[in-house]
């Protein structure tokens, strides 16, 4: 009870710290704290003189914030976005900006607005905050670090005003600006906010301008060598229709005449015209690959290194396997259970990346609803990769149901950084070298040792097998 009163208190005192932060420059926020630090000492006017500088300094701060409200500036912006980014690495992007007033704007300053969605309680009461274990008791029990990281974890980027050179009346002025994204998903930006120093350097005065635009940031991902698994082509229902040029096809076969439920995209419409009755093209049937990547979104809490370091890894394979003559399925549960396939032919590999952007962690499912969905595809897949958060009783029966299908699997586990454990091989005894445990913090150099263990017993490419 007493921590939801908190929680609902929370937002007041971080739009105050945010104002603060914002409205004060460098200089305003030493007197600020003077100020604060002289008020302390300035209880008995009669034994210390730290009253004279507290009044010193709030007349200088009333002063600086006096002149705010007769900032008027008639400014208009623009942003010219990439289309994607990627978690970490910063881009650059141009603002133009436009002044629509009679006099020549000069020492503005320039800060991105973006939109940040306050956490719920439940949200709020299930995140771990990182390095909470070393905080403070009081901390720990009232949760406000841990709010005020969410709401710099939902904001996405770190933003930081820049200055901006001098606006001239009637004339549009380019200018570059920089952003690093702090999370995958999308940015939201609602706007801008255009601030001017007061002549004493003290207090920001402060225009908002509306600009409403949304980027979707990619996952961090890493490099790593090809990997590749054994496995034969199999038979795909529809192959022509989904792969294109994948594999095997050799699509067009013969006319026939056509039979209740065939599909109306094979129609040959030429020979219909002629025959005045339809006419269908028959295939010849397809083989080629097609790989898996399954993602263990099943945690109990939101927040997790652990689990941005599991969506990380997939971005990566996934990449990893978009240079091959192959389709590429990616499976997971959110909301409900998705299943998504790029390659040749059917959507650029680019799209599953833009898929683990959004992806979250399950919570109100069990774990039972992955094997469903991977069970589903599981007899037209040439092989298997698995990257779990877990290896309990309930991933390996995934694995080991898999593997009595013959297809080939690959398994990579998520441990948290403090966790060194061996992990029991279980149903991936017959190709240990293919379970790999990956530690947080060092994914890069596990993912290297993993393709470098590999390489020893390295089969034959899939991409070179025939079909089955």
């Amino acid at each position: 009870m007493l921590q939801r009163l908190f929680f609902k208190n929370f937002h007041l005192a971080y739009r105050f710290d945010q104002w603060v932060r914002q409205r004060f420059t460098p200089m305003g926020m030493i007197i600020l704290s003077g100020a604060i630090a002289s008020g302390m000492f300035a209880v008995d006017t009669r034994r210390t003189l730290a009253y004279q500088l507290l009044m010193l300094a709030a007349v200088v701060v009333v002063l600086g914030m006096v002149a705010a409200p007769f900032f008027r500036a008639r400014i208009q912006a623009r942003r010219r976005l990439p289309r994607l980014a990627t978690v970490g690495e910063g881009f650059e992007y141009t603002v133009a900006l436009t002044n629509r007033g009679q006099r020549v704007e000069k020492g503005l300053f320039l800060s991105e607005a973006l939109r940040t969605r306050p956490p719920t309680f439940e949200e709020f009461a299930r995140t771990e905050l990182p390095g909470g274990e070393r905080m403070n008791w009081f901390d720990r029990y009232v949760g406000y670090p841990r709010w005020a990281w969410l709401m710099n974890r939902n904001r996405g980027a770190r933003v930081a005003a820049f200055a901006l050179p001098d606006l001239l009346p009637g004339a549009e002025t380019p200018v570059r600006a920089r952003l690093t994204p702090t999370r995958r998903g999308y940015l939201r930006f609602a706007g801008f906010s255009l601030l001017r120093p007061d002549p004493l350097g003290i207090f920001n005065a402060r225009v908002r301008l509306k600009q409403a635009e949304s980027l979707l940031v990619l996952p961090k991902t890493y490099e790593m060598p090809a990997l590749s698994l054994p496995g034969n082509r199999r038979y795909q229902r529809g192959g022509v229709a989904l792969a294109s040029s994948v594999g095997d096809s050799q699509e067009f076969m013969s006319l026939r005449e056509y039979r209740p439920g065939d599909p109306t995209r094979h129609i040959h419409w030429r020979s219909w015209a002629r025959l005045g009755e339809p006419v269908v093209k028959e295939f010849q049937d397809e083989f080629f690959v097609r790989q898996a990547l399954i993602l263990d979104t099943f945690m109990g809490h939101r927040g997790s290194r652990r689990f941005e370091e599991a969506v990380s890894v997939a971005a990566s394979l996934a990449r990893n396997l978009s240079g091959r003559e192959s389709l590429v399925d990616l499976a997971f549960v959110g909301d409900k259970s998705y299943y998504f396939t790029a390659g040749r032919g059917v959507a650029q590999t680019e799209r599953l990346l833009e898929i683990l952007a959004c992806v979250d962690v399950c919570m109100d499912q069990s774990f039972d609803a992955l094997p469903r969905v991977v069970m589903e595809h599981a007899a037209r897949l040439s092989s298997c990769t698995c990257v779990l958060l877990e290896w309990d009783e309930a991933r390996q029966r995934l694995v080991e149901a898999l593997n009595a299908l013959g297809v080939p699997v690959r398994v990579f586990v998520l441990q948290s950084s403090d966790v060194n454990e061996k992990l029991d091989t279980g149903p991936m005894a017959a190709q240990a070298h293919r379970l790999h445990a990956l530690q947080v913090g060092q994914v890069e150099a596990g993912l290297l040792a993993a393709a470098s263990a590999e390489d020893s017993t390295s089969p034959v490419p899939l991409a070179t097998q025939g079909a089955a």
